[in-house]
């Protein structure tokens, strides 16, 4: 096996990058474009590889190298300047940065992923102190060697599996105080007159950045440092028919006020980039919005991602083991 490495926003992918990816069921946010808008606006460099074994994709890896300061944001995205460990992550989600073929077997992963070490040393150096992988789940650890890897729980992510044939089934299943509030939310907000609410394919990319950016400062310590998502990032997903937005918009103006981006995984949906104007009605809504049309079209799981752990097992969810897996060079 041989790995290619390259820089998203600096090179060309590999030739058969997004073939190999949607054949390996990746989500949209692994396509080179959307790789490529993400390193744009991202603070750490991006870096992404792909194995071939006798000239045939079988493996693709994606992350972000070390943490650096928001002021060196535009800086040179190649060797990095201070030490620091490549997180194997997919960018803008709470995805795993890891993708195989199918007729991999755990033998043939644990090579993939030896060549991809090896080869982004190579292109890294000394500086890069080892693989860091994130949103590692119980039954891929073992896909993953090394004499000295380093084990820790990291936060679960949170899953709704889809069991019910209606709302109204959904809500008689939840705890009688629960259920009378969120119906009440629900028909409250869907019966207003000046709100229009549901899946849309595309949003507009400037106010969808600025939703982003207030939900996630208000979820910092330094609120001054976040980093928007660009409006470019936003018209590429546009474009895309794996990824959907659930939202509420005003109805005479069309104004986003709040959003959250679904894309297209094996067996339902991931939950990723959210926002809203600061109404946690609206956010608690978007949650029963995802549930309607996850009921109505038979998908059989949203997952929402990890964080407010709580919150979302009081809809449904159920919570999903996961690991961080430090493997030093």
């Amino acid at each position: 096996m041989r790995a290619e490495i390259f820089t998203p926003g600096r090179g060309p992918a590999p030739d058969g990058w997004d073939a190999f990816v949607r054949a390996s069921n990746g989500c949209v946010l692994w396509e080179e474009s959307l790789l490529e808008a993400a390193a744009w606006g991202s603070v750490r460099p991006v870096h992404a590889g792909l194995v071939r074994d006798s000239g045939e994709p079988v493996a693709a890896f994606c992350g972000l190298l070390g943490l650096l300061s928001p002021s060196r944001r535009f800086a040179d995205a190649g060797r990095p300047r201070s030490p620091g460990w490549f997180q194997i992550h997919l960018p803008n989600s709470f995805s795993r940065g890891r993708t195989y073929a199918d007729r991999l077997d755990p033998a043939a992963r644990r090579t993939a992923l030896r060549t991809f070490e090896r080869a982004l040393r190579r292109h890294l150096g000394t500086r890069c102190l080892g693989v860091l992988h994130r949103d590692v789940e119980q039954g891929e650890l073992a896909d993953i060697p090394g004499r000295f890897t380093v084990r820790r729980r990291t936060a679960p992510c949170s899953v709704l599996h889809n069991r019910w044939d209606s709302m109204d089934a959904y809500f008689a299943g939840l705890p009688r105080t629960r259920r009378r509030r969120l119906t009440a939310l629900y028909e409250r907000i869907g019966a207003d007159p000046g709100l229009a609410t549901g899946r849309v394919a595309a949003v507009d990319p400037v106010r969808a950045s600025r939703l982003d950016q207030l939900t996630r400062m208000k979820h910092t310590r330094r609120p001054g440092t976040t980093t928007p998502l660009l409006p470019a990032y936003f018209e590429r997903l546009n474009t895309h028919p794996g990824a959907a937005y659930f939202t509420h918009r005003e109805r005479a103006s069309g104004r986003l006020l709040s959003l959250d981006l679904v894309l297209d995984v094996p067996g339902g949906w991931a939950t990723t980039v959210t926002g809203s104007d600061g109404t946690r009605d609206l956010y608690l809504d978007l949650y029963l919005r995802e549930i309607d049309r996850m009921i109505g079209v038979g998908v059989g799981a949203v997952e929402l991602g990890p964080g407010m752990r709580g919150l979302k097992e009081s809809f449904g969810a159920v919570a999903v083991e996961r690991h961080a897996v430090a493997v030093p060079f």
